[in-house]
């Protein structure tokens, strides 16, 4: 499948190109870290994500994904109606194999996340570094649960393929722009979440989703983005005691 050889070379790249953001406490020079546990952190980082499926913040996106969800499936008939006139403006801007299409996918989505990541590295820029590793998380995250819905629900697609639920499009850009918005604020997320709504919107006017499928692909992506930005959200402050000659002192340094 070519998700799967999409995600293993990201993988491969990953180990190449990423290193893991210093601990305050155990803050060492990035040079000194080798490649092979840089790539072990990550996994390890990937794995906690997948378990933080249990916690009470994500256990609540995804209740509240099914409740809109559920009142969006009421109108699902209607607005792929409302959608198939050609003449309509909004399926007018978003034509099969446009915009919405190719950033949803997650050939573009992906090496968006490592292009950060590569390109934070390379500029010493350790919140782009942080931004990017955060990103590849996301997407690692949010296609795994995506796929795993997928092909449980197999729900029916408006053109008759199967496994329309949920959109994997939708769920990818709200996971990015979750990222970006965790990270940057909304001068930056703001735009892309305004793109991911456009992209979620080019899958039922194209007669690829449903809109409740994109409605919940939404809420998915979103907890995934929240779920690796966790560590963004907290903050502390780290005390070391240090010892010279002749006296000491105390650190204090706020960490994240």
């Amino acid at each position: 499948m070519r998700y799967r050889s999409c995600v293993a070379a990201a993988l491969t790249a990953l180990a190449i190109l990423a290193p893991v953001p210093a601990r305050a406490q155990d803050a060492q020079p990035a040079a000194t870290t080798p490649d092979h546990n840089r790539f072990a952190q990550f996994l390890k980082d990937v794995a906690g994500d997948y378990a933080y499926i249990a916690s009470w913040e994500t256990v609540k996106w995804y209740a509240a994904g099914a409740a809109s969800a559920g009142l969006m499936h009421l109108a699902d008939e209607s607005l792929r109606q409302a959608t198939e006139d050609p003449d309509a403006a909004v399926t007018q801007a978003f034509e099969a194999g446009g915009t919405g299409a190719t950033y949803g996918n997650l050939g573009i989505q992906l090496p968006i996340a490592i292009g950060w990541w590569a390109i934070g590295q390379a500029a010493s820029d350790q919140r782009a570094v942080r931004a990017g590793r955060d990103l590849a998380r996301a997407q690692i995250n949010t296609l795994t649960w995506t796929y795993a819905l997928k092909y449980a629900v197999d729900r029916t697609r408006p053109n008759g393929d199967p496994r329309s639920f949920p959109s994997g499009h939708a769920s990818a850009t709200f996971a990015t722009a979750m990222v970006l918005q965790q990270h940057y604020g909304w001068k930056v997320g703001g735009p892309v979440f305004v793109l991911a709504g456009m992209t979620g919107a080019s899958r039922i006017t194209v007669n690829k989703h449903w809109a409740s499928d994109v409605v919940f692909g939404a809420f998915v992506g979103m907890a995934s983005g929240r779920t690796a930005t966790r560590a963004e959200r907290r903050h502390g402050v780290v005390v070391n005691p240090f010892v010279v000659p002749g006296g000491g002192g105390v650190m204090v340094i706020r960490s994240r």
